[in-house]
């Protein structure tokens, strides 16, 4: 069998080694510039309660959250320290998600670099710049990139670790201390690293009796970062359970429910976006059925197949540690009936089906397979290409609508539904513009309406909307005077053309053809 080896670049001269960096300085530009391209900067979702962490530090440090969102410091302190520096904006609120994916690909780049070569890492940076469910996600404050950064790195800690010396010992106490420290901010950052943590345990004992005299450093890593803010919040709340009863009772998850609905309403998507049909099915849906992630893991499972049949070596051992890494995690998720079935949840093992990808195709290169090779690489591209056409990354243009009308009309009252001004809420602390002329009250003869109807059935699902949602909704009373529309979508207007939209089912025809908001001006006569 053909070695699966890689080899690193063997620059003969100065122009090698100018056309690498070259190479790895263009990819850095197009991942600044992609995401630049999908930025969404806020979306007044759970950011609205890490924005809320992160001013809390500023306003009145020291500072204790009073939800598990406002206690993940991992984010709030970074946007704290952004917000202080830059002063308040779209690009600070989301700069340390940026900065933390930029620095996971430059990681797992140099990585996979040392270890496999520069095909691999090169195509592992393309496949992460353009994977919708990664790049998209690295543009507004979320723990998910930080995350992926934290167990990616550590994974490659831990990977330096255990590389044997010539006295036949493990790594260094060092670098197993360190490993453990990430870990640690991989568990306070979110616990669904679990099952990552989980991954690097088996990993590590696996390894042999070495290893093991070696794990205790990584607990003691563990035990600080942890330690540290169960002690900080235990002084500052007298409560030594304070964190674990936020985390543990902040939210109901009832997925045989959200697949019932689905049903009920003769749809096919859920309210995360996933393709549902049944409660057993829909991880492994999310994983192989989601424009968040294209064709990766159809590709990372024919990857992982061949790195099975691979022999005995370091190479091998590198993917199948990753591979069990990526199973574990997926598994920790897709079984967990304490979680949500979100797609952003399976940012791991999307890395590891990137990273099985991106050395399938190389190891293809390699071995004169390259119309395959370039086949695959292209098929990835544009697949993932097309996913980001029909991304919304203004989830939240409505509410940016009521606040860029709201500062053009600043001496003219309005009234909008609860939803729709609540959620708009930080975009207008971001933008600088006064509420006040915003009402949420029943209109009147005389007033003026922001209507959207869908933030109004919205609002009306929602306890603290249910019982005045009648008021929001359009009387005969109303007469328009304005229509205010976004941008279709590309691939919207694409599928139109060719007479194909007709043909997809109702609730995806209306993600794809839908504008990026609609919206009425009406006045009450």
């Amino acid at each position: 069998m053909t070695s699966s080896r890689i080899s690193h670049p063997r620059p003969s001269g100065p122009t090698s080694t100018a056309t690498l960096w070259t190479v790895y300085v263009l990819l850095a530009l197009g991942l600044v510039l992609m995401q630049w391209r999908v930025f969404v900067g806020y979306q007044a979702s759970d950011d609205a309660n890490y924005l809320l962490g992160a001013t809390g530090w500023l306003e009145h440090s020291p500072y204790v959250g009073n939800s598990h969102w406002t206690l993940r410091h991992t984010l709030t302190l970074p946007t704290a320290l952004s917000i202080s520096t830059l002063g308040l904006s779209l690009f600070s609120v989301a700069l340390p998600t940026l900065v933390y994916f930029v620095a996971f690909v430059a990681v797992q780049v140099w990585a996979l670099h040392r270890h496999f070569g520069f095909a691999v890492a090169a195509g592992f940076a393309l496949f992460a710049m353009t994977t919708s469910g990664m790049v998209v996600n690295s543009t507004y404050l979320a723990p998910d990139v930080s995350e992926l950064f934290f167990i990616g790195t550590t994974f490659w800690v831990l990977t330096a670790a255990l590389e044997p010396r010539e006295d036949g010992r493990t790594g260094s106490a060092r670098l197993w201390l360190l490993a453990g420290l990430l870990a640690g901010l991989a568990w306070i950052n979110r616990q669904t690293a679990a099952g990552a943590l989980l991954a690097f345990a088996i990993t590590a004992w696996l390894a042999g009796r070495p290893a093991r005299v070696r794990m205790p450093w990584a607990v003691l890593g563990f035990a600080l970062v942890v330690g540290s803010e169960w002690a900080y919040l235990t002084v500052m709340t007298g409560d030594p359970m304070y964190r674990f009863s936020l985390d543990l009772n902040h939210d109901p998850v009832n997925r045989v429910a959200e697949v019932q609905r689905v049903a009920a309403s003769g749809g096919w998507i859920d309210k995360e976006g996933n393709l549902s049909v049944h409660v057993l099915l829909d991880p492994l849906l999310a994983l192989f059925v989601s424009q968040k992630y294209g064709l990766l893991f159809w590709t990372g499972v024919v990857a992982a197949w061949h790195a099975w049949r691979l022999p005995q070596g370091k190479d091998r051992q590198l993917l199948m540690r990753l591979m069990g890494l990526g199973v574990i995690a997926f598994v920790f998720v897709g079984a967990n009936p304490k979680l949500y079935l979100v797609p952003r949840y399976l940012l791991v093992p999307a890395w590891v089906a990137a990273v099985l990808t991106a050395w399938w195709v190389a190891r293809l290169w390699s071995v004169r397979r390259r119309l395959l090779a370039g086949g695959v690489m292209a098929a990835v591209l544009a697949v993932n290409m097309l996913c980001l056409s029909v991304e919304n990354t203004q989830p939240r243009a409505i509410e940016q609508a009521l606040v860029d009308w709201v500062r053009s009309h600043p001496q003219q009252p309005i009234h909008t539904d609860i939803e729709t001004f609540e959620r708009a809420q930080g975009f207008f602390r971001i933008a600088g513009v006064a509420t006040q002329t915003v009402s949420t009250a029943p209109a009147r003869p005389g007033d003026r309406v922001f209507y959207s109807p869908i933030r109004v059935e919205q609002c009306a699902a929602q306890l603290r909307c249910r019982d005045v949602a009648s008021a929001f909704r359009r009387q005969p009373s109303w007469v328009s005077t304005e229509q205010l529309v976004g941008p279709a979508k590309p691939v919207g207007q694409l599928l139109n053309s060719l007479g194909l939209a007709q043909r997809l089912p109702a609730d995806i025809r209306r993600r794809i053809l839908t504008p990026s908001y609609e919206v009425t001006l009406y006045e009450v006569r």
